[in-house]
């Protein structure tokens, strides 16, 4: 019990006869109806003790009633003791906090803030306003507080350093510009450090970097900021704030880890989520001199969704909420994501993000391409559509050389039977080699182009990956596993998303990257081979969404037909393709999908296909279509001349009856592992070998792999020998191979 209690500073007090007692704050009111408490309020100000209130009121109640009512009022909140421990101004925001005042002053008087200023000069005010909230100020200190222009300073990595070694908390303030940067307070081998800030901020600063590589600077570009005395006084104040929260509180859960913007345009605060980074080399727990690759093993996975997009441990509403937290601008992964506005139809979901991506071929082009966003997403309802974006983005960005990846260095020659050739992967042909400066000229998209042919002396870096056919380690080349691996003089190969996918497990990722694989190889077998297949009747597998599909794309004057292009892997595969039916130019578009569920496949490429459809919709006033500029030559070439006239294997092979579900053994695995296990039976018995790279970073979770089966073909333009001549022939498709220079020349621009 308090001895001389009364209402805290932050209440004021009304009485309203016969009503009751109303205690107002500005963060809400409370009612108290209790005849009693319209008695005890006259007295709670006037500086009495409780015996005193107790003796004033005993001709009215008995003693033990009034204690008891202020026993009440104290458990609840509402009193503190009638004496002043703090200003005013500062006692209220204390209690609104619900921090007791005793505490607060002693936090006051025993904790100090240290204030360096880097790039800005303002500290002199900074400090002043910290010291009006009763904050001493001084230079060693249990806080470091850093003004700067730009998070990025050189020397922050100094000021990291030392705070680490000394389990400092500190924290960073950019007070300038038209955003204001708040936070986060670091705390050591607690939260990520500022080096774990760093490699975000970079990621997220694709301009500058592209600029500080072309010119080597090593310093930030700092762009001219802002400098209002009104913004400039919000800030300190902001600040400030803050800071008397981590004192009073002994901590500030809002900042820990947490980096705030205002941006004083829009009058909005953001929170972005610092990620302690298990791979960072200054506070990471993982060093690079002690790692050793890690054999894949895979387990028991039930699946529990199977609706959508493909068969998951996790809905996916679940999986975006698990990794959302990697979406910002300025701390995330993914620094921008949101739905592609045409949509109004509801059946045609896609999600676009813009994310850190990197490749061998630092030129214009891939930074306009990184700029105006890298991966997308797609589905049947916007749930899978929105995690099918946001996962893809994870994908490629973990797929990203960042240099702490487990390496060798030697020649392949030296290697022996543990390098596998890179263009046993790649399979280009002869001809592609002998002809690649003419063809990478054309080729305005780096993924299309030919690159040297592969020296078996030089020593490069090899990345280990698992076999799961042989239960051991291969290696390729780095090169080929990670995209942006540094240029060599001479690139002889580079990385493919192929076989790339992310998971909530690693079976669900292998999984998935396995349909790809497949999928591209049946894509690539059709498409080159220019081989009629047999249509699909959609009816027959009594899915709403498909007539539904059918009916939207007719309101749109686009035909839409889907052929099975399932090949020797048994395993159903399709393609969907559309074209306008109103005009010359019938700006034909496909999407592809594979699965062991023919409905799910169908479902697959029925969805990549609407995720096309966006590019060909805007029309000019005259009616023909409005092209992104963003669009690539040999993408336009097709949407421009091709036909179904001139390019008759995209029609339905009339001579073979059409597909209907029946058709399709129907393959009811309720465990992901009974899946990953009969993919890898499925390429024993063709005499080839399953390799996974797990490529799951650390600070992300998402799992991530590259499966990787020699000899299987993408279906970009590569034509070397192999697969491509030999399965249709296989498979009674064509009598004998068609000589390279006689295959599709149009190149799978997908």
């Amino acid at each position: 019990m308090f001895r001389k209690p009364k209402f805290k500073s932050r209440f004021r007090v009304e009485t309203v006869e016969e009503e009751g007692v109303f205690l107002l704050s500005e963060r809400g009111a409370i009612i108290l109806r209790d005849r009693l408490y319209q008695l005890l309020v006259p007295l709670l100000d006037k500086n009495l003790t409780t015996d005193e209130i107790a003796e004033q009121l005993q001709d009215k109640l008995p003693a033990p009633y009034i204690y008891y009512a202020l026993m009440e009022l104290k458990q609840k909140g509402y009193l503190i003791e009638n004496e002043e421990v703090l200003p005013a101004n500062i006692a209220v925001f204390c209690e609104h906090l619900n921090v007791n005042l005793e505490n607060a002053r002693h936090r006051l008087q025993t904790t100090k803030v240290a204030v360096k200023a880097l790039g800005t000069p303002f500290a002199l005010e900074f400090i002043a306003t910290l010291e009006s909230l009763q904050i001493q100020v001084a230079e060693e200190a249990d806080l470091e507080v850093v003004l700067t222009d730009d998070y990025l300073r050189t020397e922050l990595v100094e000021i990291n350093q030392k705070n680490l070694a000394r389990s400092r908390p500190w924290m960073l303030v950019k007070p300038t510009g038209t955003i204001i940067w708040i936070g986060p307070v670091f705390h050591p081998h607690k939260t990520g450090c500022w080096e774990c800030l760093s490699q975000r901020l970079q990621g997220n600063r694709p301009v500058e970097g592209f600029i500080q590589r072309r010119k080597n600077y090593a310093l930030p570009l700092t762009p001219p900021l802002a400098n209002l005395p009104s913004t400039l006084q919000t800030a300190l104040s902001m600040a400030a704030t803050e800071i008397l929260k981590w004192i009073i509180q002994g901590e500030n859960k809002r900042l820990k880890g947490v980096l705030v913007t205002h941006d004083t345009l829009a009058l909005e605060t953001q929170n972005h989520t610092l990620i302690r980074r298990p791979q960072c080399p200054v506070c990471g727990i993982i060093k690079q001199e002690h790692r050793q690759p890690l054999p894949v093993v895979f387990g028991s996975r039930k699946k529990t969704f199977t609706a959508d997009g493909g068969h998951r441990c996790l809905e996916p509403e679940a999986t975006f909420e698990k990794y959302q937290q990697h979406i910002s601008p300025i701390t995330g992964i993914v620094r921008e994501f949101g739905k592609l506005s045409r949509n109004l139809n509801g059946l045609t979901p896609t999600y676009f993000a813009k994310h850190h991506f990197a490749s061998m071929f630092d030129d214009l082009s891939v930074l306009e391409q990184n700029i105006g966003g890298r991966s997308a997403g797609k589905g049947r309802t916007d749930a899978q559509a929105r995690a099918s974006g946001f996962c893809e983005a994870i994908e490629r960005y973990s797929g990203v050389f960042q240099g702490d990846e487990i390496r060798v260095k030697n020649s392949y020659q030296k290697m022996a039977d543990k390098a596998i050739h890179p263009n046993i992967c790649m399979n280009f042909s002869q001809a592609q080699y002998d002809n690649r400066e003419k063809w990478n000229a054309y080729c305005a998209s780096f993924f299309q182009r030919v690159p040297e042919p592969f020296n078996e002396e030089r020593e490069i870096e090899w990345t280990p990956v698992w076999s799961v056919t042989h239960q051991c380690f291969k290696y390729l080349p780095t090169a080929y596993c990670y995209f942006g691996y540094p240029l060599s003089s001479e690139p002889n190969c580079w990385a493919d998303t192929n076989g790339c996918a992310a998971g909530n497990t690693l079976e669900e990722a292998t999984v998935q990257g396995f349909m790809e694989l497949v999928e591209r190889d049946s894509v690539a077998l059709w498409w080159y081979n220019r081989i009629s297949r047999p249509g699909v009747d959609l009816e027959s597998f009594n899915e709403p969404y498909f007539q539904a599909l059918k009916s939207y794309y007719q309101s749109i004057h686009r035909e839409l037909w889907v052929l099975d292009i399932t090949s020797d892997l048994n395993i159903p595969t399709f393609t969907a393709i559309s074209r306008r039916n109103d005009v010359k130019v019938e700006d034909i578009i496909l999407g592809f999908g594979t699965h062991f569920d023919p409905k799910l496949a169908i479902q697959r490429a029925l969805t990549e296909m609407n995720q096309i459809l966006p590019a060909v919709l805007a029309s000019h006033a005259d009616g023909t279509t409005q092209y992104a500029a963003s669009a690539e030559p040999p993408v336009l070439d097709w949407w421009k001349t091709a036909t179904l006239e001139n390019q008759p294997y995209l029609a339905p092979d009339n001579n073979i009856a059409p597909k209907v579900h029946s058709n399709y053994p129907q393959i009811e695995h309720n465990d992901l592992l009974d899946d990953i296990k009969l993919c890898q039976q499925i390429i024993q018995q063709r005499g080839m070998e399953m390799l996974i790279l797990n490529q799951t970073r650390p600070d992300i979770g998402l799992k991530v792999v590259k499966v990787i089966v020699p000899g299987m073909r993408h279906f970009w333009k590569r034509l070397g020998a192999g697969r491509l001549y030999e399965v249709p022939v296989q498979l009674g498709w064509l009598k004998e191979p068609i000589p390279e220079e006689q295959l599709n020349p149009f190149p799978m621009w997908m």
